[in-house]
């Protein structure tokens, strides 16, 4: 009988130990990540300030699917805002997406991001349909 099945199988054992034993020492030496808060990161951002107080309240301490009755808004006047849950956006703040129902005229959508001034009323970028909208809301 040989013993090379023998040979050859404990210099392979070794190898696994040793590759076991150095990628155990590197995910225990790699430095942990600290979690840090977003950061507005847009300078020159053209959007418009929301100057109602009540409003950014609103925006800042709302659920999901709550409702605001406003006499004026930037989106018009006697207005009723339904806002969507928070997100964290790709800019590195927290908006969120409107649904804007003017009396007797059909819902839109809106967008308003929080900066460090307050809220602000962004541009939106992509429409969806409104009959694909309604059953998000």
């Amino acid at each position: 009988m040989s013993n090379t099945p023998f040979l050859i199988a404990r210099p392979a054992r070794m190898l696994l130990a040793a590759l076991g034993v150095a990628l155990v020492a590197g995910c225990s030496s790699y430095p942990r990540s600290h979690v840090q808060e977003a950061q507005y990161v847009l300078n020159n951002d053209p959007a418009t300030l929301l100057q109602d107080e009540s409003l950014n309240d609103f925006l800042s301490k709302s659920p999901a699917g709550a409702v605001l009755n406003v006499g004026r808004s930037p989106w018009g006047h006697n207005v009723e805002i339904v806002a969507d849950a928070p997100y964290l956006a790709a800019s590195g703040r927290e908006c969120r997406k409107l649904r804007v129902v003017e009396m007797g005229a059909n819902a839109r959508t809106a967008l308003v991001c929080q900066t460090p001034n307050g809220w602000v009323n962004q541009r939106v970028v992509a429409q969806m349909d409104s009959t694909a909208m309604q059953g998000r809301y």
